[in-house]
């Protein structure tokens, strides 16, 4: 096989679904509404199992029953952050674009490269989730180039994925 040939199987442009700014709101909501909710009221409860186990007379058992639920509980937080996360990345709306996305592929493990030309928030917060939503169906050790161009009268989103081959 010659070198073009393998640079071609390496090499791909993606097409994303477009995600509209009331699919934003919707989805940051959520994002907002599972930490505030569930997982505010999963710490707690592993605050309250801490505080049992101090009130209870020393029995090594039942304390050690606690560290599993309390371990369990930990578990559970993790999850319901992952998913909000993957919902809408905390980062967006503190840091922008860029860092969001740069979270996201950290933990694929997917390397990135961003460049963006100035847009909107709004349209940033679109196109980071396409392509965040994106970022987590790409196989791990994949280098992954975003590219964000204003037209005329619109913004284009060009991902380039390039797999590490062995």
């Amino acid at each position: 096989m010659n070198p073009i040939t393998r640079w071609w199987r390496r090499v791909r442009t993606v097409r994303l679904r477009p995600v509209d700014p009331t699919t934003c709101a919707l989805r940051r909501g959520l994002e907002r509404d599972l930490n505030d909710g569930p997982a505010q009221r999963v710490a707690a409860l592993s605050v309250e199992l801490g505080l049992l186990s101090v009130d209870l007379p020393d029995n090594p058992t039942l304390n050690g029953r606690i560290d599993e639920l309390q371990g369990s509980l930990a578990a559970v937080l993790a999850e319901l952050r992952e998913i909000g996360g993957a919902l809408y990345p905390p980062v967006l709306s503190s840091d922008g674009f860029e860092p969001a996305l740069h979270a996201v592929a950290e933990r694929q493990g997917v390397a990135l490269a961003v460049h963006s030309d100035p847009v909107d928030r709004a349209t940033a917060a679109a196109a980071c989730l396409a392509v965040a939503d994106h970022l987590r169906s790409v196989p791990r050790d994949t280098h992954v180039d975003v590219r964000v161009r204003r037209g005329l009268g619109s913004v284009w989103v060009d991902v380039t994925e390039e797999r590490v081959c062995g």
